[in-house]
């Protein structure tokens, strides 16, 4: 049987986030995983490895660590406690939909058919993926993606698309190469978050590979509709929440920008001044180049 390490290496800055990351952790905490590798950044870090630890005892592989690095760097400290078959990304505020039981067989088939990476969420993702042949498992449509294949699927959608997610079961030397690999050089997102984790398919750096989608839905974020009007948990009813994903956000950058504020009035007027130039001069290289 394919052994699985469950990882995170999330922020917990707020009552509110720390209430859904534990709402996200019930509804799959009896996975069959052989271990829990998280690292916890934020003030909640402490109050969420205690709940952990309470929850999983031995199986957790606690850590705090937040370097000022950014996410690439701390994840890659952890690294080498990840030594299964495959690794489960916990994204915090993504809900199980399914009977727990069901990833024995998925792993299983993502084992047999040589699959590197599975999506578990954005379900509503696959019709990008109709104008390719797929492989059909009790649980999965694999798709072979190489460079020919992927150019069909952006003429057919007219448009790039992500075929690397973090919320992905990946094999073991499938997440590790994409964590070590310094991509993409011009980094696309603040370096303390993971979403450069996350590849275009025009970074075919990763190519081949073997993507599986699940036939059916086995998580759903609690508030983010994904451009797709009705999706998210709270949208359907099925999560209650006094806090709006907009003002989740405006909790989280309020502390940031505290931080900010203190870091920014201890500097001396000419350094200010060189940092404010630099970030127009990286801003403006940023937005002409990215894409």
């Amino acid at each position: 049987m394919p052994t699985l390490t469950i990882f995170a290496n999330f922020r917990i800055n707020n009552e509110e986030r720390y209430q859904r990351m534990k709402d996200s952790f019930e509804s799959f905490k009896d996975i069959n995983a052989k271990k829990w590798v998280i690292n916890v950044r934020g003030i909640y870090k402490l109050k969420t490895i205690l709940f952990l630890r309470e929850q999983l005892g031995e199986k957790l592989y606690p850590h705090m660590i937040e370097s000022g690095n950014g996410w690439f760097d701390d994840t890659k400290q952890v690294l080498p406690q990840i030594d299964t078959d495959f690794v489960f990304f916990w994204i915090e505020d993504h809900i199980n939909m399914v009977d727990v039981k069901k990833y024995v067989n998925i792993i299983s088939e993502m084992k047999d058919n040589n699959v590197s990476h599975l999506v578990y969420s954005w379900w509503h993702d696959e019709a990008q993926f109709d104008c390719i042949d797929k492989v059909q498992t009790e649980s999965l449509n694999i798709y072979d993606l190489n460079k020919k294949t992927v150019s069909s699927i952006e003429k057919y959608i007219n448009s790039y698309f992500y075929p690397i997610s973090a919320v992905s079961f990946s094999s073991v030397i499938f997440f590790k190469n994409i964590i070590n690999t310094n991509h993409p050089k011009l980094k696309r997102w603040p370096k303390e978050t993971p979403f450069d984790f996350e590849k275009r398919s025009t970074d075919t750096d990763f190519l081949p590979f073997k993507l599986a989608i699940p036939k059916y839905e086995l998580f759903a974020s609690i508030d983010d509709d994904h451009g797709h009007d009705g999706y998210s948990l709270i949208s359907r009813g099925l999560y209650e929440s006094t806090v709006s994903r907009n003002e989740m956000k405006n909790m989280e950058l309020s502390i940031q920008k505290r931080k900010l504020v203190l870091f920014k009035s201890i500097l001396p007027n000419r350094i200010k001044n060189i940092l404010s130039n630099l970030s127009v001069i990286l801003r403006e290289i940023k937005y002409t180049w990215l894409d």
